[in-house]
């Protein structure tokens, strides 16, 4: 299970208090020290802990360092880095907050499942599914589905290639 995942924005207070109505759940700001100042906590309040931290934009762990957080002046707007979260939102609750933030949102299919694409402050993304996307999630990903998981996935792999 995930407990926590970081990430950067350039209004952390901001971006944790709509992550926090997306995912129906708590912002808090979070101590400083340790954490950097103005960094946020989106807490999910479930049971295992789950708590998204949001930091000052170009706070980096720096492995130089011991894995102290350092700023990266030159930190780029995007990466490959992204989560995928369930919410208790529907479809349209997400597109609907999403466009209050003034955050892009598309819906999305990785094939196996749908969802929604957030594009936090254009930098980060968050992919959503709601609880009945999660379903067909957890059906491929979960335990039950990991015995025939390689053998679905070569077959999506060659149903988009064909495409």
């Amino acid at each position: 299970m995930l407990h926590h995942i970081s990430f950067s924005a350039r209004q952390p207070e901001i971006v944790a208090k709509g992550v926090a109505k997306l995912l129906d759940c708590t912002a808090l700001m979070a101590p400083c020290p340790p954490f950097p100042t103005g960094s946020w906590f989106v807490c999910l309040g479930d049971a295992f802990g789950t708590l998204l931290e949001v930091l000052p934009w170009g706070h980096v762990q720096d492995k130089e360092r011991g894995g102290v957080k350092s700023v990266d002046d030159l930190m780029r707007d995007q990466s490959s880095t992204h989560i995928l979260i369930q919410t208790p939102r529907s479809t349209s609750q997400i597109e609907t907050i999403a466009n209050e933030q003034g955050w892009g949102c598309l819906p999305a299919s990785a094939g196996f499942f749908n969802f929604t694409k957030v594009w936090v402050e254009g930098t980060f993304l968050i992919e959503l599914m709601t609880p009945e996307q999660a379903t067909s999630y957890t059906a491929h990903f979960g335990t039950e589905g990991m015995p025939d998981l390689d053998g679905k996935l070569r077959e999506l792999e060659l149903a988009m290639q064909k495409k």
